[in-house]
């Protein structure tokens, strides 16, 4: 396994040219919390108040490793504050830029966009290094699982579907999370089992299904929500589409086998290390920053391939 090592004098650099973003100012207070769930129960997570939901383009990492924004904020939103020091537990204080498929995206910038004190995969609403919104489940890039019935493996990085691949229609769903665009249809058809090869290669944080459907808990309500939602995030949770689990290829969470489950960076109370089948634990710095190997990141407590879109 590589480890994130950081030469002191890079360090000393780093923090000399680190500074605030212009439109910003001072990075807004956090009062987002995540908090592991304890026994059978789901993954609990307080949303953030008073922060306001920004995106960013793609950017790319000098040679410093301090990023250069060069997307452009829509309207009405703000840059979010760059972050190169901080109470690192595993990434030695130091943010380090994640790349997805040669680009650096809002949710490996190094850079919390969204301002609630969660940066890159440390934020619960940032599913991959490949996820270009901290504000939003959605991943904000173009095309990303935008066919409003038809849907592949969410986790997989396109939206594509081939042979052997995983297959559902949002008709097929009672709960109706393609909304008015795809609304349920009782009579559409849907295959009741998925292929071996999706069950095996979709790449399903705990909590999850395959096709985007992941059961969070906020404020003691358990929902079951559909990250292909546009506009899903913790501070509007109530608004969020509702799905249904697709049994097949459910990877529930189990806390009390010290599963880090969807939404979460550190394991259940009791547990020292995450546990994970086959492949090897992480956790995650209040940075986004993981002892995970180069070409991985951590997702629910286990370093997996970063996938590009």
């Amino acid at each position: 396994m590589h480890r994130l090592t950081i030469v002191p004098s890079l360090a000393l650099a780093l923090l000399t040219f680190a500074c605030k973003s212009p439109d910003n100012g001072d990075s807004a207070e956090s009062s987002s919390t995540a908090s592991s769930s304890s026994g059978n129960g789901p993954t609990t997570v307080t949303p953030s108040t008073g922060s306001e939901p920004t995106t960013s383009g793609a950017t790319e990492a000098l040679s410093t490793g301090v990023p250069e924004t060069t997307g452009t904020a829509s309207a009405g939103q703000t840059t979010g504050t760059s972050a190169t020091t901080g109470d690192a537990t595993t990434g030695g204080g130091v943010c380090v830029p994640l790349q997805c498929d040669g680009a650096t995206y809002a949710c490996g910038d190094c850079i919390d966009n969204d301002n609630d004190g969660k940066i890159d995969t440390a934020d619960p609403e940032c599913i991959s290094p490949c996820d270009d919104r901290e504000d939003t489940f959605a991943t904000g890039l173009p095309g990303d699982n935008m066919d409003p019935c038809k849907q592949d493996c969410f986790f997989d990085g396109n939206s594509g579907g081939g042979k052997g691949d995983c297959a559902w229609d949002l008709k097929c769903d009672p709960k109706g999370p393609g909304g008015d665009k795809c609304p349920y249809d009782p009579k559409a058809m849907c295959p009741a089992e998925q292929t071996q090869e999706c069950v095996d290669t979709c790449q399903v944080p705990n909590g999850c299904d395959c096709f985007g459907c992941c059961t969070v808990s906020v404020d003691g309500m358990v929902y079951d929500i559909f990250l292909g939602d546009q506009n899903c995030s913790l501070d509007a949770i109530d608004t969020c589409l509702q799905c249904s689990k697709n049994d097949d290829c459910d990877d529930a969470c189990q806390p009390e086998n010290c599963e880090v489950c969807f939404g979460e960076t550190e394991p259940p109370p009791g547990c020292d290390m995450p546990s994970c089948d086959n492949t090897d634990p992480c956790k995650v710095d209040n940075m986004g920053n993981s002892d995970c190997p180069e070409g991985t990141f951590c997702s629910t407590g286990c370093c997996v391939p970063i996938v590009p879109g």
